[in-house]
């Protein structure tokens, strides 16, 4: 897999590839994807930055209620090194699963000193705590309620900034649905949601909302399990009822056209078939050293 398509200088965009897997439970597999995510992207002449992920799979163990959490945030903190050291005006993140958006959408929030609105498409709402439900305790799905300012303290003081709750939009949320009351109840926050049915008519229900909040900036997490499985399958969840693809670039078109879109987060990208031919290669005399 060669990068020479991707542009290596500086500018005011930069392209982070964060193929961080360890967030999303003993699932290597969202590495893959985000490797694949960034080969294939269109070509750019945006800076471009790797951050370093662990790849070792042993010896991983849930702490303090989060899998591997002293890997997520070190490489939490890895990324936020990278955009303080590049300090771009606007971020694309390819991923990995999808709490890689943590470290680059609070450093836009900081950068734009609040001036930011988050559109979080997804079909799980990921506002989860560590001391919630014993049974999710992998960082992706804690990934907003960290950058909310909730949750492991040591990740919450990663966000010099944390988001406005006011300012968070989903769309296309359909799943893991108690973990939403559980923050309107504990914390008394309440986050709007946009039905993928309704996005699919047009997009007006989610540009008046931004036009609301009076943000100048906009942030969209992008975690490609909010499309709908039957046309996009390349993911761990298949939730059905989710956005068509056409339908989510139509909206993200319409949304770029009257807001600043500052940061683009890409996340949960699972190649099932290219998983599935690597093991292959792998085994396959003369293909490798082994």
């Amino acid at each position: 897999m060669t990068d020479d398509h991707r542009g290596q200088g500086e500018g005011s965009t930069l392209r982070l590839l964060m193929p961080q897997w360890q967030g999303g439970g003993n699932r290597p597999e969202y590495h893959l994807g985000g490797r694949l995510l960034a080969w294939l992207a269109p070509p750019s002449s945006a800076a471009f930055e790797e951050v370093p992920v662990d790849l070792r799979t042993e010896a991983l163990a849930v702490e303090s209620g989060i899998f591997a959490r002293e890997v997520v945030l070190e490489q939490a903190r890895a990324a936020r090194r990278i955009l303080e050291r590049r300090r771009p005006d606007k971020v694309v993140v390819f991923g990995g699963e999808c709490s890689v958006d943590f470290a680059p959408f609070a450093y836009l929030n900081e950068r734009y000193d609040g001036d930011l609105a988050l559109l979080w498409l997804d079909a799980h709402p990921d506002v989860a705590t560590p001391e919630g439900d014993e049974r999710n305790v992998n960082f992706h799905a804690m990934v907003l309620s960290a950058l909310l300012g909730i949750g492991d303290p040591e990740f919450v003081a990663e966000v010099a900034k944390p988001i406005d709750p006011d300012r968070v939009l989903y769309a296309g949320l359909r799943a893991a649905l108690d973990e939403l009351e559980n923050l309107q109840k504990r914390f008394a926050i309440f986050i709007l949601n946009v039905p993928a049915g309704q996005v699919e008519k047009d997009s007006s229900a989610v540009l008046d909302w931004l036009r609301q909040t009076g943000a100048s900036h906009v942030a969209v997490h992008f975690d490609l399990d909010v499309l709908e499985p039957s046309d996009f399958s390349s993911t761990f969840f298949h939730d059905p009822q989710g956005l068509r693809p056409q339908t989510a670039v139509r909206l993200l078109a319409d949304v770029s056209r009257e807001f600043d879109v500052v940061g683009l987060g890409i996340a949960e990208y699972v190649p099932h078939d290219a998983i599935l031919l690597a093991d292959m290669l792998r085994r396959l005399p003369i293909v490798g050293d082994a």
